[in-house]
């Protein structure tokens, strides 16, 4: 029995919408976005001229774990912190949030108003990874 040219065209039109959300699932959030590790960087620092001046963190990998998630970073880049003036009038704090990191140890390097301050951390493939920079250290925690 043939198919009626307008059946076969709702029939193909069916058939390419279920490939295609087939294939959508596929490549969706699922569970590589779900491992996606991310560091917050938490800056204490004091006012320069009376103003919060924001602060840049370069990130650098040291030692990279194999086998990264898909959409993780494993290349050098900035996380930038926006400090807010805190209610004494002389202190600054701020945090920020780096692009999705792949395990393993990095560096974190700083400059603030006293100086450079840096330290590596190991990023963790799971759970919670966070840095802080205090003003007058030369490493970070």
């Amino acid at each position: 029995m043939l198919l009626s040219t307008s059946r076969k065209a709702r029939l193909f039109a069916l058939t390419a919408a279920a490939i295609a959300v087939g294939s959508l699932a596929g490549c969706g959030g699922g569970d590589d976005a779900s491992t996606l590790m991310h560091t917050m960087v938490k800056v204490d620092s004091i006012t320069q001229g009376g103003s919060c001046e924001d602060i840049n963190v370069k990130v650098s990998p040291v030692d990279i774990l194999p086998n990264a998630p898909k959409m993780s970073n494993s290349k050098e880049f900035i996380t930038p912190v926006a400090l807010t003036k805190g209610a004494d009038g002389v202190s600054c704090s701020g945090t920020g949030t780096s692009i999705p990191m792949a395990p393993g140890k990095w560096k974190f390097t700083a400059m603030m108003p006293s100086g450079v301050s840096s330290c590596e951390h190991d990023v963790p493939a799971t759970g919670a990874s966070n840095v802080a920079f205090k003003d007058g250290e030369s490493a970070c925690q």
